[in-house]
């Protein structure tokens, strides 16, 4: 049973389909599949939602898309459609083997939309595994966030028509828990969860104690306009404050912590002859002298405990020349405090009544930890999806069309078919000695589409431009490495050639190379494929499972993959198969072009999950104990049946899944550095015309004003943002800053320098 624990303690699925081309007759849905729909009902507010501007890869890898994709082969396992152990995966991991080239420790969002639900836990629950004599508990994280997009190809000037549009979703799964945020607050929250009526003092509060300079903190005032310090908060301590104004009234305690009893209650007694009455049971102190003193018991007698201010507002109870102290109001300077955002609820599925907008690059969350039932320790991990329940044939074919009325600008993808010749570099090689060695060079195996940013990003030495003459067309030549390969899935470096008018430029919105395959096998097909791949059955067992086996295998989606991933034509796919082909631009490209109409993984229905107990060896009285406690696993992981209907997805579980790295990477390349839309000031871009500059000689006198660094310009000014936005002159910095987009920790750094 070792080589099955890969499969059993993984995520699992499968596949059986049709291509948007079609080569094969698409497979019937049956009886179990749920209703096939052309479209479904409009999503609840999806006629509010705008169609996205902006990508963001979820870990902001500035890479080429084709290098996005290849990266992805060195995830442990957790590959698109498929995982380690060869069985139907709806996205793509990112784990400890993509660590390497990135920066893993927060998630972004894929692109501008909308969120729609979520869930996260205090704590992921765990999973109990029998491993010899003993069990274990194994953590994994639930937690998730699903976004809501609407991808719609750009209008075209001077017509009245509207483009196609579609609405998709990104997921995000394995997040982290609550409790972690709850115990380091410098953690970074994202920005839609609610701002929670709690706040804390800000790590930079500078204040102090007389007479103890090591305490520093945030001072608290008798009044909420020239009052006096009657106590000090720690920095990070948690406060409530209620009112409008540089100073905010405290609510979350009765008075400073020197009259406080243990249990939170207020201690002392105040003469009734100073009581001057304001409104109900408060009074405002008036005396002579500076202050008053509060007594431990309502005696003139009694011992003083402590005193404070004259003007001090306070409410009392009780009859007789003392009254006993309930609360004194406290007042604290609301920039030193730091917002918190918490989320709406824990421990449960929340689908949020009034969707949050949220912008491509925001922060989603951080990567959860999970542990497979083989695993000896827990990893960080995203499980990252996208998928749609409307009608993909129809956007694409529309979109298709769309696109073959759009400019030629809007074409950034150049498409070198198979066939192409690669001319291996040699030193001063002219275009005319290239062309006649392309005849002899090696030719690519595979078509490749190659992102126009990359071409415009080589270096001169790696570009030859051949102008047009009376006999012959422009043409230009690219040096590229490491992109394309041979017959033998060799990589290839050197020349390509580029016919200007001949070698095509393509839109993301002609979705060349794409694939619509349909699914509707069972984990069972699936599971007596991956059990025949592996060696499992016996010889008897093999051919028993043989038709079901073969449902998997001969289904348009592994005939797709067959062609792409089984290079030695064993009519198996193993995992090392599957990471050489993702290494391969060409084939991770192909592979990411696939959308695969399939039920969701986070789709529940048990007696899927029951129909493997025979393959796995489980019965009544033989029981599989891990098998059983893998199957409780699979049902906490699932979501769908508690949010689809709410947030416009199929209930019956069914969508079309993207590869989520290439989708973004499809449309990302988009982004034309000269494109004049970057003159449009961003979402959160500070921009001011009084002070600083933009020289970026660090040679120039004036460098030091650059306006895209905080800077100090000298005389009275303070410390500066952009052109001129003072610290120290402005009444509300950090309100100014947080709504401008500014966040932590960059707020916090730049509120303290106010006043430097």
């Amino acid at each position: 049973m070792s080589k099955l624990s890969t499969w059993l303690f993984g995520r699992q699925y499968t596949d059986r389909n049709s291509r948007f081309e079609v080569r094969d007759s698409p497979i019937l849905p049956t009886p179990d599949t749920g209703p096939v729909r052309a479209s479904l009902p409009p999503e609840p507010g999806a006629d509010a939602l705008q169609p996205l501007k902006n990508w963001s890869h979820p870990f902001k890898d500035t890479r080429n898309p084709l290098q996005q994709l290849t990266h992805l082969a060195k995830a442990t396992a957790g590959y698109y459609p498929l995982g380690r152990n060869g069985l139907w995966h709806g996205g793509v991991h990112f784990d400890s083997g993509t660590a390497g080239g990135l920066d893993q420790s927060s998630v972004q969002c894929l692109a501008d939309g909308e969120v729609v639900a979520f869930r996260i836990d205090t704590h992921s629950p765990t999973t109990r595994y029998f491993i010899n004599t003993i069990t274990v508990e194994k953590p994994f994280s639930r937690n998730f966030v699903l976004v809501r997009h609407r991808l719609q190809p750009p209008n075209i000037e001077g017509s009245p028509d509207t483009p196609p549009s579609l609405t998709f979703y990104s997921l995000y799964m394995h997040l982290q828990d609550w409790a972690v945020y709850q115990e380091d607050s410098a953690i970074a929250r994202p920005a839609f969860w609610p701002e929670a009526p709690t706040r804390r003092v800000k790590e930079s509060a500078n204040d102090v104690r007389p007479g103890n300079l090591e305490q520093r903190g945030l001072n608290v005032r008798n009044k909420d306009s020239q009052g006096k310090v009657i106590d000090l908060l720690p920095r990070g301590a948690e406060v409530t404050v209620i009112g409008e104004g540089k100073y905010r009234k405290l609510e979350n305690t009765l008075g400073p912590a020197n009259l406080l009893n243990t249990d939170g209650s207020l201690r002392g007694y105040v003469s009734n002859s100073l009581l001057i009455p304001v409104a109900g049971d408060e009074y405002r102190i008036a005396t002579v002298h500076d202050s008053f003193d509060i007594r431990a018991e309502p005696s003139f007698h009694s011992d003083i405990i402590g005193e404070l201010p004259t003007g001090t507002h306070v409410t009392v109870s009780g009859e007789g020349q003392y009254r006993k102290l309930e609360r004194i109001n406290q007042y604290v300077h609301f920039d030193w405090l730091q917002g918190e955002q918490k989320p709406l609820a824990a421990d449960r599925v929340v689908v949020l009544e009034t969707p949050v907008a949220i912008k491509a690059g925001a922060l989603i969350g951080h990567l959860g930890l999970y542990q497979d039932g083989s695993a000896d320790q827990p990893e960080e991990k995203l499980h990252l999806e996208v998928f749609s329940g409307d009608d993909i044939d129809l956007f694409i074919e529309a979109s298709r069309a769309w696109a073959q009325r759009l400019p030629d600008k809007d074409k950034t993808w150049l498409k070198l078919a198979q066939g192409t010749a690669v001319v291996t570099h040699q030193e001063n090689a002219t275009a005319a000695q290239l062309k006649i060695l392309s005849a002899a060079s090696p030719l690519s195996a595979a078509d490749l589409l190659v992102p126009k940013s990359l071409l415009d990003g080589l270096p001169a030495d790696r570009k030859i431009a051949v102008p047009a003459t009376a006999d012959r067309r422009a043409c230009n030549w690219y040096r590229l490495d490491g992109l394309l390969h041979d017959a033998d899935n060799t990589l290839l470096d050197g020349w390509v050639r580029e016919e200007v008018g001949v070698t095509p430029w393509l839109s993301p919105w002609s979705w060349e190379g794409y694939d619509v395959i349909f699914d509707y096998s069972t984990p069972k097909h699936a599971m007596a494929s991956f059990l025949s791949a592996v060696d499992h059955f016996s010889e008897a067992q093999r051919e028993r499972y043989r038709p079901l086996a073969d449902k998997d295998d001969q289904g348009p989606m592994k005939s797709r993959l067959y062609d792409i991933i089984d290079r030695n034509r064993d009519g198996k796919m193993t995992a090392e198969e599957l990471q050489a082909v993702l290494h391969l631009p060409a084939h991770a490209q192909s592979i990411s072009q696939l959308i695969i109409y399939k039920e969701s993984e986070w789709f529940h229905q048990a007696q899927k999950w029951d129909a493997l107990d025979e393959l796995l060896g489980h019965s009544g009285s033989t029981p599989h104990l891990n098998w059983l406690a893998e199957k409780q696993r699979i049902e906490q992981l699932s979501w769908w049946g508690e949010v689809a209907e709410k947030v416009g997805l199929p209930s019956w579980g069914k969508a079309y899944h993207f590869h989520p790295v290439g989708l973004v990477g499809s449309f990302s390349a988009e982004n034309d550095d000269n494109d004049l839309k970057w003159l449009k000031v961003p979402y959160g871009q500070l921009t001011f015309d009084v002070e600083g500059n933009d020289i970026e000689d660090e040679s120039h006198p004036l460098y030091r004003y650059f306006s895209r660094v905080v800077h100090w310009p000298g005389g009275a000014s303070g410390i500066t943002i952009g052109r001129g936005y003072d610290l120290g002159q402005r009444p509300a910095p950090e309100s100014d800053l947080r709504a401008a987009g500014v966040e932590e920790q960059l707020l916090t750094w730049l509120i303290g320098a106010k006043g430097l």
